[in-house]
């Protein structure tokens, strides 16, 4: 018999994943196309929201499938970073180098 609820966890950090590798990928290529780097690109906001979401997604998917509850701890404890960091990042606008 099928766990409906295990397919459904494990979707999550398999779909946050797709998210991550897709917003790399089509940020590379329009990277190259406008002829700046990577790491550029990605910083635009549009990439930037689209990389906490993947990450977000895969999180929660580690959340959902973690047995032990330090491990969900430390999950949640990433998942609420990620989230601060991108709530900081849209109501300051700020770059997202490390220092700034």
């Amino acid at each position: 018999m099928i766990d409906i609820w295990g397919v459904v966890f494990n979707s999550l950090w398999i779909f946050g994943l797709a998210i991550l590798l897709a917003i790399w990928s089509f940020g590379r290529y329009a990277a190259h196309k406008s002829g700046v780097r990577t790491r550029d690109k990605l910083r635009e906001p549009r990439y930037a929201i689209g990389i906490d979401v993947g990450l977000l997604l895969f999180i929660a998917g580690m959340v959902a499938t973690e047995e032990r509850l330090w491990g969900r701890l430390l999950w949640g404890a990433l998942g609420i970073a990620v989230l601060v960091d991108g709530i900081r990042y849209l109501t300051r606008g700020q770059s997202r180098d490390a220092g700034a």
